[in-house]
């Protein structure tokens, strides 16, 4: 009983992710991480040609072009969340 309690739950979460974003267009280019640390970590190596200030394994971001239609999940002074076909990326501002 309690296995099943924990799936529906878990169901009812997954199903109101969408439905608690904020569908808007991008104003412009973005570059989205899987991480927030991966994209705070690229802004600090483009401040310096484009190299990290250490030896790092990027994992993969993404650019989105001006105007894509994304779910935006959290936005603030520092980041931005959101979500495309199911998986998370992140910005950082």
């Amino acid at each position: 009983m309690r296995k099943g309690l924990i799936f529906i739950t878990a169901a009812i979460t997954v199903s109101t992710v969408p439905a608690l974003a904020d569908q808007q267009r991008l104003d412009s280019d973005v570059r989205f991480c899987p991480s927030w640390a991966e994209a705070h970590e690229r802004t600090l190596a483009s401040l310096s040609n484009g190299r990290p200030p250490y030896s790092v394994k990027w994992k993969g971001c993404i650019w989105l072009k001006k105007g894509t239609k994304v779910d935006v999940i959290a936005h603030d002074d520092q980041s931005t969340e959101i979500v495309i076909k199911g998986k998370h990326w992140f910005a950082d501002e």
